[in-house]
């Protein structure tokens, strides 16, 4: 039992501890105590590659193959086949081309992609068809961009030809009001009679022109090579006599014979 004296001591005591502790608790209060950081998640790749791995690959990471599945490759089995084929119907379309007009399709391009296709169809065969796709793309690029050389050849030649039958249309038919010999008459009768081919032969330059200009070349070609034909049997008709008609057949005997024309323009009219 504490004394009656003894209770001033004690709380003389208390003061004093408060006193000492209170600026120490003070002091405390004032710093933020210190935590555990807790595990620092994975770093992702940085620019440079120098940091911690991530647990998903880079979007767009490249580094690795990626796997064939079934469906890719019956996907790439079915545009490799019409691939095969349209590529074929138009290097047959450049092979007649170069034999008809031989300005009109270079041929160091035409052996290259004689060549892109046949290592694509080797590929089709050992049924690589991704690879396989991939070459007959490129070899149908390579074709397209020989086709509008050719088509630019076409066109020009085209015209040139059907300009120069226009011209000498109207040399004899002025020829004929003229002098009016017999001559100058039949020749006359020759311009009538094909001023309706003439004019098909511009339409036909249009329609290739138009086509042209829009890369639907194969189309292009197509109206081109009939407009040519047109200007060629103007040429033959409109020669001043059956000497140089045989010349002109002769010199465009290639044409006259191609077996992609339409068969009722491969036949020359018979002169009246």
């Amino acid at each position: 039992m504490q004394t009656a004296a003894a209770k001033p001591i004690l709380s003389h005591l208390y003061i004093l501890i408060m006193m000492i502790a209170l600026p120490s608790l003070a002091a405390q209060s004032t710093v933020k105590p210190k935590t555990t950081a807790a595990p620092a998640p994975a770093a992702k790749k940085t620019a440079t590659g120098s940091e911690a791995k991530s647990d998903k690959p880079a979007e767009g990471d490249k580094s690795g193959a990626k796997e064939v599945t079934y469906l890719d490759l019956v996907h790439a089995r079915e545009k490799a086949l019409k691939l095969k084929d349209d590529n074929m119907r138009d290097i047959q379309l450049l092979n007649t081309l170069q034999a008809s007009l031989p300005e009109a399709v270079d041929k160091g391009a035409s052996d290259g992609i004689a060549t892109e296709y046949k290592d694509a169809l080797k590929l089709i065969y050992r049924m690589e068809y991704v690879g396989a796709e991939k070459t007959l793309r490129t070899n149908r690029e390579n074709i397209a961009a020989a086709m509008g050389k050719a088509s630019e050849a076409f066109r020009k030649k085209t015209t040139e030809m059907l300009n120069e039958s226009a011209d000498r249309m109207a040399d004899l038919d002025m020829a004929a009001d003229n002098s009016g010999s017999a001559e100058s008459i039949r020749m006359a009768g020759v311009v009538q009679r094909n001023q309706h081919r003439l004019s098909v032969g511009y339409q036909q330059l249009t329609m290739a022109a138009n086509a042209e200009k829009h890369r639907r070349y194969a189309e292009a070609l197509s109206h081109y090579r009939l407009a040519r034909l047109h200007a060629i049997y103007l040429k033959i008709e409109l020669a001043k006599d059956e000497n140089e008609k045989n010349e002109l057949r002769k010199q465009f005997r290639s044409e006259l014979d191609d077996r992609g024309a339409a068969k009722e323009e491969k036949k020359e009219p018979a002169p009246k």
